[in-house]
């Protein structure tokens, strides 16, 4: 079988986010420039060995040592006004009843709406339940169990985005109020088998209180990719809109950072469930929805929930990446518009092809790509061994942004390419046909 030189061509090229083009408040950038790599690695080294113990399964002394760790590092920040331990306890086996469990909660109130609230947390404890259930009933309360993706790496980048949103040098001042929060007791332990006590707890008391929960945003093991900077962004109907505006932060930072929107309301693995149980719009950050799956960009991460997940497996430039998006994204939703200085947004000074969403997909997606100038377009969809199947647009079309459906009804499950030529520029991007 014959295939044509430009369509092999695609099937070696590396596939990435392409950034975006509308520019940041000066403000913003700044903060999200600002998100230290070398902060990120020696909060996750801290947590990892947490006082110490190498675990921070929570009815042991590790837990209590990270709790204490997080506070610490909220109540150096000279210009964090509220710091505070929401202490609960939760029914447990005997002995264990009477062992406390704390949110760490952090506030930067808001200036003109202080009652509008967006929260951002990160689970504190950890699990060592993939070791197997002999191992993980009989030795839960002393085996290792660092959790350094799951959950140092939402931890780290809570407190890195506290460090830097609190900081009056950068002239940030949020018209909303932004709560941080650590959240305790995210994973089932052998002495109490619930999850998701210490967001439960937070979200039934906003709704209890009234309070007007604009956003909230799980950031929860992100740190394991070796592959790709890639990353799942999973939504509810009420929070799809919310979804959208983090990878729209995403690409206005421009950074390389290959994003998944999934709406998946049975996807209640992660601290975003409470809120989304309450009413409220909430979105779960993690590397893959779910993280024991595979696909394109995505191997099944093997480390999570064992005595292995130490800090050697983490991605951090990835952290890095998903601490930048959040920053940016919490950011433009909760500042006024008139507070910081917007840069003019001007028409897209290059070709681009974005990644199709969804991706993986089933049946149809969507394909957006952006001419700078009027050009004359072919756009077309390939196999994995270069065979065209689709021919989705052909012909001049205007300067500006421009979106096709591309509808693989009929066509089997697999990897596919869509290739853009327009002028002299050619880009492909990779996509995932499943069923």
């Amino acid at each position: 079988m014959k295939i044509h030189r430009a369509s092999a061509l695609i099937i070696l090229m590396l596939f990435s986010a392409l950034p975006g083009w509308a520019a940041l408040p000066r403000p913003i950038q700044a903060m999200a420039d600002s998100i230290s790599e070398a902060r990120l690695i020696e909060h996750i080294l801290q947590l990892e060995r947490a006082g110490g113990h190498w675990s921070r399964v929570r009815h042991t002394a590790g837990n209590d040592s990270g709790v204490a760790y997080i506070f610490r590092q909220f109540e150096a920040l000279d210009h964090l006004e509220y710091v505070e331990l929401d202490t609960f306890s939760l029914q447990a086996r005997p002995g264990f009843t009477t062992r406390m469990q704390s949110n760490v909660i952090a506030t930067i109130p808001g200036t003109s709406r202080p009652g509008r609230v967006f929260v951002i947390g990160a689970h504190h404890d950890c699990s060592g339940s993939r070791m197997g259930s002999e191992i993980w009933n009989r030795e839960w309360a002393t085996m290792r169990a660092p959790g350094a993706d799951d959950n140092a790496t939402g931890v780290a980048v809570l407190l890195e985005l506290a460090r830097l949103m609190s900081d009056p040098a950068f002239g940030f001042r949020p018209e909303c109020t932004i709560r941080f929060i650590a959240f305790a007791a995210e994973e089932s332990s052998p002495a109490d088998y619930k999850n998701h006590n210490g967001s439960r707890r937070a979200a039934q008391i906003s709704r209890a209180a009234g309070e007007e929960i604009a956003g909230m945003v799980s950031i929860d093991m992100i740190g394991y990719n070796p592959y790709v900077d890639y990353q799942s962004v999973i939504c509810n109907d009420l929070s799809e809109a919310l979804g959208v505006q983090f990878r729209a932060a995403r690409d206005s930072l421009g950074i390389d950072l290959t994003i998944a929107l999934k709406k998946n309301p049975s996807a209640t693995y992660s601290d975003h469930e409470p809120y989304w149980t309450e009413g409220y719009p909430a979105i779960c950050l993690i590397e893959n929805a779910p993280p024991w799956d595979n696909n394109a960009f995505y191997r099944a991460n093997p480390f999570y929930h064992t005595s292995d997940d130490s800090s050697g497996t983490v991605n951090y430039r990835l952290v890095r990446k998903v601490g930048q998006m959040t920053l940016a994204a919490v950011a433009l939703l909760t500042a006024p518009a008139t507070a910081v200085e917007v840069e003019p947004v001007a028409p897209p000074a290059l070709f681009t092809l974005e990644q199709n969403f969804p991706n993986p997909f089933n049946p149809a997606t969507v394909i957006r790509y952006r001419l700078p100038v009027a050009a004359s377009v072919h756009l077309t969809v390939h196999d994995a061994l270069g065979r065209e199947v689709a021919l989705l647009a052909e012909g001049p079309q205007r300067a500006g942004s421009h979106e096709v459906r591309f509808d693989a009804s009929g066509l089997p499950s697999g990897v596919y390419f869509c290739l853009l030529r327009a002028g002299s520029f050619t880009a492909a991007r990779k996509m995932l046909r499943i069923q």
